[in-house]
This record gives C-alpha cells, structure tokens and sequence, in this order.
C-alpha cells in the first residue's frame, strides 16, 4: 500500500478545546462526538490555549464563534507567538478573561469546522 492511500485511510482530527472535561458544554459536545462515527474522525482534548497558528487557523473558519470563545481575540491575533496566553493552561485563561468559561471549542481541522456547543457538532456530524 502507498504512503498516498495510508494516509487517505487515516481518521481526520476533531479536537475539543475546554478549560473543564466535565464541565456541561464539553460534556455534551462530547456526547455527540462519541455518537458519530468513529471510524472518520479521532477526538483530542485539549485543556491548553490555542497556539497563535491555531488561533489564526479557526480565525479564517469563524470569526464570530471564535470571537464569542476569546473575547480579547483581536488583541491577540497581533501578539507574537510567544506571548505568554498562547499554550496557556484554559483555567488559568478564564481567570484572565481571555477564554469564555460557559462554552468549549470544538474544530474539525480538515473540514474546516468549528462550533461551541452540542448542536453545532450535530449539524457536522449529519453531513458526513
């Protein structure tokens, strides 16, 4: 088999950025990842901010889902990549004012998709 199709194979990444695993909307986002199907996509928690490529990544997805999960979005996206919020702990994030403590992120990297709630994700996992 070719490295081509090996990777053809390969289930894309969905990842899931919360400053809580349990809090309600990681929890119910979650759920509704699990019920999709498995075989296409792998899910990765991630409890660290967003690098600055990451950040401008799902900034060219959706501005304003993003917006409404970093409110002081535009005042990082001029920051160097080492400004010290980047790769931060989420926890720590929200204290500061820099991560939205009442929802999570979710991005499906490949797909080019990104929600903050349950239903969002539903409305990508129905068009698979």
């Amino acid at each position: 088999m070719s490295l081509f199709r090996t990777l053809q194979n390969q289930p894309r990444i969905i990842t899931l950025f919360t400053h809580d695993v349990a809090s309600k909307p990681s929890t119910l986002i979650m759920q509704q990842l699990r019920a999709g199907s498995s075989d296409k996509y792998e899910i990765e928690v991630h409890t660290k901010f967003p690098t600055l490529d990451q950040l401008k990544y799902m900034n060219s997805i959706d501005k304003t889902v993003l917006q409404a999960q970093v409110p002081n979005l535009s005042r990082l996206l001029l920051k160097d990549s080492t400004y010290e919020t980047f790769n931060k702990d989420l926890k720590e994030c929200v204290s500061l004012n820099s991560w939205n403590s009442t929802s999570s992120l979710w991005v499906d990297w490949e797909k080019r998709k990104l929600g903050n709630n349950a239903s969002s994700v539903k409305s990508l996992l129905e068009k698979l």
